[in-house]
């Protein structure tokens, strides 16, 4: 799995806001943790948009974005494998 700040791309059909409600945009995120789900198919990101790493940024929140994401984009991801 990825470790904390690895950048993590998510297109349309590899992340669901919940299960059974899939994503339809592409996402960037900086990973915070990742947990298991109910689907060994699936695993929980807690993350931050790159948008929080700006100075102008003021965000203090310990994660922005809660995803569910397929398990092979975050083991390609972990592998350093580009999107």
């Amino acid at each position: 799995m990825p470790v904390p700040d690895t950048r993590l791309s998510v297109r349309a059909g590899e992340w669901q806001i919940a299960p059974g409600q899939p994503g339809h945009t592409y996402h960037d995120i900086r990973v915070v943790s990742v947990h298991n789900s109910h689907d060994p198919a699936w695993a929980w990101v807690h993350g931050h948009g790159l948008e929080c790493a700006w100075e102008s940024s003021d965000c203090a929140k310990p994660w922005c974005w809660e995803l569910l994401v397929k398990v092979d984009v975050l083991a390609a991801a972990a592998a350093g494998d580009p999107p």
